[in-house]
């Protein structure tokens, strides 16, 4: 559906709230750096009194170590701040009277207006569990949840914004920020102590008392080790786009375009998606979020453009030529008529653009012959197109042939 084509919708909403996600984060990383700040000072005090051979920073070393346990009841408050900013929603109860269209979000509190523009909303979802509401996503890291009678409400809501399954990719954490950072709160002492023990027993008949590579061991094995627990407790992240899923675990990523789909199942709190090469990827979501992300993902599923590619279609490939050669050359038919002897009009461009199932390089080759054939709002449907795909080569590669001079080298860079 294209933006020009939307219309506006209404509704009265019983409650509208917003929750800081980003303050969340904000307060875990100053918990983060509560426990871990006192180390660090100590660590790089030490190598400096061996460098520079005073004693006095050796002293300060120490001092700056004993700050630890009251950096750990620091953290503690902070963590507690950080959880309340990214889980409990403030707002008014209704009635609120909602409005949205393609300039944005609308809201009307007895004499009280709110606004928000539609630049500023990233991507939003329908949740029915344990209220039906709509979840939009901001783009200053805060999440605005709308509180609707039915899905189908919620649905048109999204569409009358643009960011519908079939306009606008959605990005769903399946976790929150404080599995990440307790694993960075337990992890920095536990493996300080840890590496301590080891790094002490290893040199002690090995190294010199004034040598300070121990040290520098030392911190840098425990701040390692912290950071790859870190990593494996970050949440899992599922993209969901107009042409596939992108899975991101903390240690690799996962793509099904929507052709190698063959069905999306529910089975408690898992999601299963089932490729048609018989492999699946299993996703352990919240139960008030399967069946939400299950049903986004079969939304966009059905809205993916079909049926055959236009005759002559693949004339808009890159074929390993340079992007600059490749401009010129999707130029150079229009100019002498040829695209429309192979049966191309900028309107099977713009078909080649949307269909979720072409060739990375046939979709943007549709969007560099949209550039240069100067089609009517040439530029905000790239974007449009864009802010829709999962793919994140590709998001960039469209993004770049939508700007008003075509960079050939980051072209290239995202088409590798």
């Amino acid at each position: 559906m294209r933006a020009t084509s939307r219309s506006g919708f209404r509704l009265t909403s019983r409650r509208v709230a917003r929750r800081h996600e980003a303050l969340g984060r904000i307060f875990g990383g100053l918990a983060l750096l509560a426990i871990a700040g006192p180390f660090l000072v100590s660590v790089i005090a030490s190598v400096l009194a061996g460098v520079l051979h005073d004693p006095s920073l050796g002293r300060f070393a120490v001092s700056a170590l004993f700050l630890t346990l009251p950096g750990v009841l620091v953290a503690l408050g902070l963590s507690f701040l950080s959880a309340l900013f990214a889980t409990t929603a403030v707002g008014w109860k209704g009635p609120a009277h909602v409005s949205a269209d393609a300039a944005g979000l609308r809201f009307t509190y007895g004499a009280v207006k709110r606004s928000i523009p539609r630049t500023e909303i990233r991507s939003g979802l329908v949740l029915s569990d344990p209220h039906v509401r709509v979840e939009l996503r901001l783009r200053r890291g805060q999440v605005l949840e709308v509180h609707v009678a039915r899905e189908e409400e919620g649905a048109r809501l999204l569409a009358a914004l643009g960011i519908g399954p079939t306009e606008r990719r959605v990005a769903v954490s399946l976790g929150g920020v404080h599995r990440e950072l307790a694993a960075g709160c337990v992890g920095v002492p536990v493996f300080t102590i840890l590496w301590l023990i080891v790094i002490s027993a290893l040199t002690r008949p090995l190294s010199n008392a004034g040598s300070f590579w121990p040290v520098v061991a030392w911190a840098a094995l425990a701040l390692l080790s912290t950071w790859l627990l870190r990593r494996a407790a970050r949440s899992t992240q599922v993209v969901v786009g107009t042409d596939g899923v992108r899975v991101e675990r903390p240690f690799s990523t996962v793509w099904m375009p929507y052709a190698e789909l063959a069905a999306v199942r529910t089975l408690g709190d898992r999601l299963l998606l089932l490729s048609r090469r018989g492999t699946s990827v299993v996703l352990r979501t919240r139960d008030s979020l399967t069946e939400a992300l299950a049903q986004r993902i079969r939304d966009a599923h059905e809205g993916v453009v079909g049926g055959a590619a236009p005759r002559g279609a693949e004339a808009l490939e890159r074929r390993g030529r340079e992007p600059a050669v490749w401009r010129e050359d999707l130029r150079k038919m229009l100019a002498g008529g040829d695209y429309r002897a192979a049966g191309l009009t900028p309107e099977d461009a713009l078909h080649a653009l949307d269909d979720a199932s072409a060739p990375r390089d046939r979709r943007v080759g549709a969007a560099l012959l949209l550039r240069v054939a100067g089609y009517p709002d040439a530029q905000e449907l790239i974007r449009v197109a864009a802010e829709g795909t999962a793919d994140d080569a590709l998001r960039a590669a469209l993004e770049h042939a939508a700007e008003e001079e075509v960079d050939d080298a980051a072209l290239a860079r995202a088409l590798r």
